[in-house]
């Protein structure tokens, strides 16, 4: 089966929705939910066209895999490593978070969480080195961690290496907190 083109700005390209199922089916599974939630974020495709090129490349390598993230991506997600924690969330049977949870502080101050569990007052919060190992990003952090704690949340941070790593850890930890608050 050829791709199905469509014209972008007077080009002739593979369509968005075929093109990220293509790439996905190469992919290991948590770059899968990476990719899948990076098309809708984008814009350029819906869930409906992801579902129909998913459809038009059965029986081609991958596409299982593809077939059972699918329905898991979520536009919401802002980067891959978010989408790989929350795969990690999903595999080891955590309730399901709200992605960019907004919470506004004592002080008025708006805040947005990667993960939220507002039942239990929990977040969860990726830090990558490269956005957060910064003197402005560390102030930012702590800044944000304690408001949260005046409002008897918990935030659990986490770096890749708890994803890749160490993700048994990294949800126990979570857990503990959900039984805290139980």
């Amino acid at each position: 089966i050829g791709a199905p083109l469509k014209k972008i700005d007077g080009r002739l390209a593979t369509a968005p929705a075929w093109t990220a199922i293509e790439v996905a089916r190469a992919l290991k599974r948590p770059r899968v939910l990476a990719t899948l939630d990076a098309a809708l974020r984008s814009g350029t495709c819906t869930r409906t066209e992801l579902e129909q090129a998913l459809d038009e490349q059965r029986g081609r390598r991958g596409v299982v895999a593809v077939r059972e993230l699918l329905p898991l991506a979520d536009a919401r997600a802002e980067s891959p490593m978010e989408s790989e924690m929350r795969l990690v969330f999903i595999d080891w049977e955590l309730p399901t978070p709200e992605l960019q949870y907004e919470i506004r502080d004592l002080h008025g101050q708006l805040w947005r969480l990667d993960f939220a569990w507002p039942e239990y007052r929990v977040a969860a919060e990726y830090d990558s080195m490269e956005w957060h190992a910064n003197p402005v990003a560390v102030k930012h952090d702590r800044i944000k961690t304690a408001r949260l704690q005046e409002m008897n949340w918990t935030s659990v941070p986490a770096v890749v290496d708890d994803i890749r790593q160490y993700p048994v850890e990294l949800c126990t930890r979570i857990r503990r907190h959900f039984d805290r608050a139980a």
